[in-house]
């Protein structure tokens, strides 16, 4: 996967849902205070990182989540929120009859449908739900819609952005799903199929402080 410039990968804030360690997929939370917080220091890193200059095309999610984040960081950044293009193939995997449950409730009520995901957690989806190499197939159109686009943001999910990494750096099945999923920083994707980490930085209190 080749482009002219680099993709900078986001992952939206901190959600209601996060904290609360309830799965989220399709369904939405709004952000935490401590999620703004985080979404406006990504955007701190991200004017930083750009030199101030606006990138040439901005995508995001279509679910409030990343929504509330990409609004956040357009601002920061000075891009027109009316040019943000919101596509349904950057929605976060679903989790089908999971989305909203916590650990307990899904080992309560699926407990052998669990242990068969986790068994082969690359092919095997949720009932009702979306397995990663399902998810790869709309990362990989996305992708090639991308492709030889300069400066291209994207805000998206933890679980689909290591998909996107993963087809972008060329990582097997079983690296892809050991990625992190960070919200204190995003990743710049390269020409070279290679990634580079961007952290924020912030007090414990949640004040930004520039990148130096």
């Amino acid at each position: 996967m080749k482009t002219l410039g680099p993709v900078y990968l986001i992952r939206h804030g901190e959600t209601v849902w996060n904290r609360a360690a309830r799965l989220q997929g399709h369904k939405d939370t709004p952000l935490t205070m401590k999620g703004i917080k985080q979404a406006r220091s990504l955007g701190v890193a991200l004017k930083q990182t750009l030199q101030n200059k606006s990138p040439e095309f901005f995508y995001s999610s279509p679910i409030g989540r990343a929504k509330q984040t990409a609004t956040i960081i357009s601002d920061i950044i000075d891009f027109d929120t009316r040019l943000i293009k919101y596509k349904p193939s950057l929605k976060e995997i679903t989790f089908g009859d999971w989305d909203g449950l916590n650990m307990e409730e899904i080992l309560a009520g699926y407990k052998s449908s669990w242990e068969n995901r986790n068994a082969d957690k690359w092919r095997a989806s949720p009932p009702n739900g979306e397995s990663y190499q399902m998810a790869q197939i709309r990362v990989m159109n996305f992708l090639s819609e991308v492709a030889n686009k300069k400066n291209v943001v994207v805000v998206a999910h933890g679980s689909l952005n290591k998909v996107i990494r993963g087809f972008w750096c060329n990582l097997s099945e079983t690296e892809i799903l050991s990625l992190d999923e960070p919200q204190d920083g995003f990743y710049c994707l390269t020409q070279n199929n290679s990634e580079c980490f961007i952290p924020t930085q912030s007090d414990s209190t949640g004040k930004i402080e520039p990148l130096n």
